[in-house]
């Protein structure tokens, strides 16, 4: 029992340092923030700050991780429900521009440190906790086109024409230069499934 407990509070605390830095990568800038910004804003002890996650970097890495997940694991009860390629392909695309819109901090957070040194140097780490939903995915797809439900295509080309144009809108949003106007994700939905729709007997896209 006291073990649980104890877990149960380390977790509380793991969290609140997590929703902290967020707070003020957001805020400050991922290199202007420090670790007594993010610990006095949890209200975490410094000890317990380098318990969970050592140096700013892990902190970074750890809510890069988690920001992801919880990302893919909106989707996934998404995709859950649906057993066709075209259903699969729009709920991926919307769900990726609706995620962002209704959690505009963790996306512009993904976006913005994706290719920094602190989350690009933890590569490992984050395919390690991240990867599997990803394999997922693209195994439904190759199973799709195997079944003649989606274009037949390398498998590196598929990620591209499916959130090619909606990560390059968010790239945009996330910067400034752009915003996520109501109705954008079904064009960007359309868009995706005529590029990825199987070919007519005819040549062409049905």
């Amino acid at each position: 029992m006291e073990k649980e407990r104890r877990s149960a509070v380390g977790e509380r605390s793991r969290r609140a340092i997590l929703e902290a830095a967020l707070e003020c990568f957001t805020r400050l800038g991922w290199a202007a923030t420090t670790i007594e910004d993010i610990r006095k804003l949890s209200g975490a002890s410094v000890g317990s700050v380098y318990h969970h996650f050592g140096a700013k970097e892990g902190i970074a890495v750890a809510l890069y991780i988690d920001c992801l997940r919880q990302h893919q694991e909106a989707l996934r009860g998404r995709l859950e429900r649906e057993h066709g390629a075209e259903a699969f392909v729009r709920t991926v695309v919307v769900h990726h521009i609706a995620w962002s819109r209704a959690h505009p901090e963790a996306a512009r957070y993904l976006i913005q440190m994706r290719r920094d040194e602190a989350v690009s140097a933890a590569e490992p780490e984050v395919q390690e906790a991240t990867g599997d939903f990803v394999r997922d995915g693209y195994a439904r797809l190759k199973h799709f086109a195997k079944e003649g439900q989606l274009l037949r295509l390398p498998t590196t080309a598929y990620m591209p024409l499916l959130l090619g144009p909606a990560q390059e809108l968010l790239r945009y949003w996330a910067t400034g230069r752009g915003e996520l106007k109501a109705g954008i994700e079904k064009v960007l939905a359309d868009a995706a499934w005529k590029s990825l729709r199987p070919e007519s007997p005819t040549g062409r896209s049905s």
